[in-house]
């Protein structure tokens, strides 16, 4: 799948033999990233060619591109080009799929559900591919989006509505599927909840206290700088703390003692236990990443003897993915986009987001 020896099909004359794309060939920093002309992947069965209008950056990209190693970390075979939350126009379909119903025309702008199951196991008839024991990701584990051209599989597609910008479509599919499913689906968030959000800065974290906020919940954040800690505000916080002071102390000053009913925590080693101790008894939790480092100096005691929940909230499911973007479409979520950078500053975009100095998303103008 998604390989360029896939099974042939004619490709339209109006699309070019070669394409550019930004090829990692050796891991290390932002000077790594090469522009290079490559030939145009080919759809084989089942699968879909994009036109690339947008991709939106990822910490996901950082760890490609560094060559990220440890549990649950896939190795990437080099070369390799990144890029997961991709928005672009259906060029053509590789053999099986031209002209059935209920396909994206030629033509019609799309974007991807980046979660790639077996499509056989009983984890993915569920919707549930993240689950399934051959998970992959569209830009990890294969070619992504910071390219002209990308193949998708034409069952992870879905049609994005004229009025919606490519940019704010590409803030979707990875952020705000993962936030949705962490406060809807794993945390159950409701009216009656308070909520904490550590790292409420970032395109995950304004995500859920967006998501958070429109359940009712009361949400507190957690963000560095008054500039982001107002945009935190902006999207639903009602109480947003530094990050550099003793945050811990001030949640619990916050909710006089009580804790917080759930903790949204994708910082990582540096701030899970602060998480914990915010909890209120029999709080929950909820894990969607570990982008600061992911071997935390855990308290077992702090957990079991609270009877605090510890949960995992990775890539949102099917049911997730539909949920969030119909909200988007509807005008009911509202990405924020931080900055969005031509194909021809990737480095900069990439360096601006590890060095976290963004608010929501970095997004890639690719057409």
């Amino acid at each position: 799948m998604l390989k360029n020896d896939s099974i042939n099909t004619t490709k339209p004359n109006h699309v070019p033999d070669t394409m550019t794309a930004v090829v990692i060939k050796e891991h290390g920093g932002p000077e790594v990233l090469k522009y290079e002309s490559i030939a145009t992947p080919v759809p084989g069965l089942g699968e879909v060619l994009l036109k690339v209008e947008a991709t939106a950056l990822n910490h996901l990209d950082i760890f490609v591109r560094e060559g990220l190693k440890g549990p649950g970390v896939p190795e990437i075979t080099l070369p390799h080009i990144s890029g997961v939350d991709i928005v672009g126009t259906v060029e053509y379909y590789g053999k099986g799929l031209p002209g059935q119903k209920g396909e994206p025309a030629i033509g019609e702008r799309v974007i991807i559900n980046p979660a790639i199951g077996c499509n056989e196991c009983r984890f993915c008839r569920r919707g549930e591919p993240s689950m399934c024991h051959d998970y992959q990701i569209l830009g990890e584990h294969f070619w992504g989006g910071l390219a002209e051209y990308v193949v998708a599989p034409a069952r992870n597609i879905i049609p994005v509505p004229a009025h919606i910008p490519s940019e704010v479509a590409a803030a979707a599919p990875v952020v705000y599927t993962t936030a949705w499913r962490a406060v809807m689906t794993v945390a159950q968030v409701k009216p009656s909840d308070v909520v904490l959000v550590v790292g409420a800065s970032g395109g995950l974290g304004s995500a859920q206290v967006e998501i958070a906020a429109a359940a009712g919940a009361t949400v507190i954040g957690i963000a560095s700088t008054e500039e982001k800690r107002q945009k935190a505000r902006q999207k639903g916080a009602v109480a947003v703390f530094d990050s550099n002071g003793d945050w811990e102390a001030e949640v619990m000053e916050w909710t006089n003692g009580q804790g917080v009913s759930a903790a949204f925590d994708a910082v990582g080693a540096p701030t899970i236990r602060k998480s914990l101790r915010c909890l209120e008894m029999g709080g929950k939790i909820v894990l969607s990443g570990a982008t600061a480092g992911d071997s935390p100096d855990l308290s077992i005691r702090e957990i079991y003897q609270r009877h605090r929940q510890i949960l995992g909230a990775p890539m949102g499911n099917w049911e997730d993915f539909l949920q969030v973007t119909n909200l988007i479409w509807n005008g009911k979520l509202r990405p924020t986009i931080h900055k969005v950078y031509p194909f021809e500053e990737i480095a900069e975009a990439q360096r601006e987001l590890e060095e976290r100095k963004h608010f929501g998303k970095i997004v890639i103008k690719i057409s």
